[in-house]
């Protein structure tokens, strides 16, 4: 399989934010536990997509007697040692290796919103989950990253954040493979900083600080500049916030 140039400059800035991916992933973890609440069932087989350095892999053994493990990613794979009844598999989950109807569950925590074709990977999902099966997915969506998005608008007006998908685009696209969408909720989650700096930095070290598609990266920015996108991060009773709107799904086939 060959990853596209813009699939394997993904994969190199995941793969760079691998060793401190735990320590800053705090909306990543609340996003988790939301999808972990609704997780109701034991499974024989079942995805974890997206599944980073493997931060679930304890809880999601105890709901399956085999979890595969699946990420772009093959330095975040390589984060964790190798555990029992866990098989690490580095794809691309819009071209998903695995046969039809393989799978019981899927769990997929801040992964989905990384594809470059949503309709192709529901319907690709759909194929490998065995009838019956639960789809856990939470995903970044659109307005996400707001308060970034403001501060750069004191520099240039050229985009520095990725477009996401809103929830209704999302339920209408798994109904439209023939999900039948069992949950659906937005939720904001945020992360708190003491200054803006720690707040920019916050994105890059879990990785997502990537552009995807036609969306340059827009080069190093002059002491000025950079002193300028600072001063414009809004505060919020003196702290800088970093806006995430999450999507939670539950579906099943």
């Amino acid at each position: 399989m060959i990853a596209t140039p813009d699939k394997l400059s993904t994969a190199k800035q995941f793969s760079k934010a691998a060793g401190q991916y735990k320590l800053h992933a705090h909306v990543q973890k609340l996003a988790a536990e939301l999808l972990f609440s609704r997780l109701n069932k034991h499974s024989q087989v079942m995805l974890d997509l997206g599944a980073g350095p493997l931060l679930h892999q304890h809880k999601l053994k105890h709901h399956s007697e085999c979890l595969v493990a699946m990420d772009l990613s093959l330095g975040m794979l390589s984060e964790t040692h190798p555990e029992n009844n866990v098989n690490r598999v580095c794809a691309d989950m819009d071209k998903l290796p695995f046969t039809e109807n393989v799978f019981d569950a899927v769990f997929s925590n801040f992964a989905i919103q990384w594809s470059a074709g949503p309709e192709a990977l529901f319907k690709s999902l759909y194929s490998v989950c065995k009838p019956g099966s639960q789809v856990l997915l939470s995903t970044v969506l659109d307005g996400s990253l707001s308060e970034i998005a403001q501060a750069w608008k004191a520099v240039d007006d050229k985009q520095h954040i990725n477009d996401f998908l809103n929830l209704t685009q999302l339920v209408n696209i798994a109904n439209s493979v023939g999900f039948k969408v069992v949950y659906s909720n937005q939720h904001c989650l945020q992360d708190h900083y003491d200054k803006p700096i720690n707040a920019i930095k916050s994105v890059k070290n879990i990785g997502a600080n990537h552009l995807t598609d036609c969306q340059k990266e827009q080069g190093l920015l002059g002491k000025a500049a950079y002193k300028n996108l600072l001063s414009a991060f809004p505060l919020q009773d003196g702290k800088a916030v970093i806006s995430y709107q999450v999507g939670v799904l539950e579906l099943t086939k």
